[in-house]
């Protein structure tokens, strides 16, 4: 598992071929990105801010979580901090398996 917590942007493409190996069989990624409405309201930029160390063990406790639930090969959680922009991406989820189902489950628990 890669946990990442970053002001710089990433690249979804390299993040799913670095989990592409011989027994995935499926790759599931969640982007989530900063929308420019929110309650009828403008949004041009939002800042997130995380406490070092407690954030990394958190989405790690419930990778592992996931791990007990589905047979999943790989995992990538990247989520992004500081000041961003609408449109840019905050958040990637990124988890394959050997089957569509498990990736696709596992996914949608971890974000």
């Amino acid at each position: 598992m890669a946990v990442h917590i970053q002001h710089e942007d990433f690249d979804v493409g390299a993040q799913s071929r670095a989990l592409q190996t011989p027994q995935v069989g499926a790759i599931a990624l969640f982007v989530g990105t900063v929308r420019s409405l929110s309650d009828d309201d403008t949004v041009t930029a939002m800042t997130l801010e995380h406490y070092p160390g407690m954030t990394e063990q958190e989405i790690s406790r419930i990778e592992a979580e996931a791990r007990s639930r589905w047979p999943l090969i790989e995992v990538t959680v990247i989520h992004r901090v500081g000041r961003l922009v609408a449109g840019a991406q905050i958040v990637l989820v990124a988890v394959s398996s050997a089957h569509r189902q498990a990736a696709f489950d596992a996914a949608q628990y971890i974000m």
